[in-house]
């Protein structure tokens, strides 16, 4: 899943909002380790596609 898709997926599905994704991606960088570390800090879940497979979230 491409960077952006993620993104959007957290805001959208009220994990972080996007001035929290903001401040913590200018700390450790855009890439797809920092929103999943956002992923698992705030659900427990590794990933977006994680939580696809689990019914969780639909995307």
């Amino acid at each position: 899943m491409e960077l952006e898709k993620i993104w959007d997926s957290i805001i959208e599905l009220g994990i972080a909002t996007e001035k929290e994704l903001e401040l913590i991606t200018s700390i450790n960088g855009y890439n797809i380790e920092t929103l999943n570390d956002v992923i698992y800090a705030r659900t427990g879940y590794r990933n977006i596609e994680q939580m696809e497979e689990l019914g969780v979230a639909k995307y």
